[in-house]
């Protein structure tokens, strides 16, 4: 089955200018888990749902 990951960033709690954007891809359920984190609408890929790591999450490497 396919699923659609997408690229995210998640905010510093600290200084409301920085985010990080961390080396995943993550399905959207995942992102909408994390504290700070936001999706990137325009960076997503489509994958094989077995390409997943038990998070919903696949290396962007």
């Amino acid at each position: 089955m396919k699923l659609t990951v997408y690229r995210y960033k998640v905010w510093d709690h600290q200084d409301d200018n920085q985010a990080q954007i961390p080396p995943f891809y993550a399905i959207r359920e995942y992102i909408e888990q994390l504290e700070g984190a936001s999706v990137i609408e325009e960076d997503y890929l489509e994958v094989d749902e077995s390409d997943l790591d038990i998070d919903g999450r696949i290396s962007s490497n």
